[in-house]
């Protein structure tokens, strides 16, 4: 389990099934999800092999609520189609679009996966037009490296080195001991 400010990120179980089926259900959501469409069981079938697939370390997991167990979305860590490299991906309910939960789930796997996993770069895939998705990227501090073939698709690729995250975090503790034993000044 991975908690944020706001959020718990947990593995799936089979009691998420209903949610995930009405997320991929949904047109606009899965508008730049390249597994997309399919009849109703496809669907289902589709989000109980997700569910039941174990990937050791990675996988998917639900966002959801941490004050109130809201369901908001899904997010996983994944091998590419091709190669050794592993995949950030996420998608919200439109519900939770907007309020910046993508970025909040997307950091705390992407500390996950540095931290905790030891993995060294991830990469993450975008349709180009997906301007809301690539904003979280950058945000996270992925950085687009060019065009890629995904599945069927021509998509934006992203990555983002391990070291690069050390560095920021390093930077950004850093930066908060400077602040510190200030205190304010006093009024003449």
């Amino acid at each position: 389990m991975l908690d944020t400010r706001r959020l718990r990120l947990r593995r799936l179980c089979a009691a998420d099934e209903m949610l995930c089926v009405a997320l991929d259900s949904d047109p606009e959501v899965m508008r730049y999800i390249g597994s997309r469409g399919g009849t109703p069981e496809e669907i289902v079938a589709r989000v109980r092999d997700r569910i039941a697939s174990d990937h050791g370390a990675l996988g998917w997991w639900l966002i959801e609520d941490k004050a109130g167990g809201a369901f908001h979305g899904v997010a996983a860590l994944l091998r590419m189609p091709e190669g050794d490299d592993i995949e950030l991906a996420y998608r919200l309910a439109r519900a939770s679009w907007g309020g910046g939960r993508a970025t909040e789930a997307a950091t705390a796997l992407v500390s996950y996966a540095f931290d905790q996993v030891g993995l060294p770069r991830l990469v993450a895939v975008t349709f180009p037009e997906n301007l809301a998705s690539r904003h979280v990227l950058e945000k996270v501090g992925f950085v687009h490296d060019g065009m890629a073939d995904y599945q069927t698709f021509r998509v934006a690729h992203f990555t983002f080195e391990a070291a690069e995250w050390r560095k920021r975090r390093a930077e950004a503790h850093g930066a908060g001991r400077r602040g510190r034993g200030r205190g304010r000044r006093a009024r003449r």
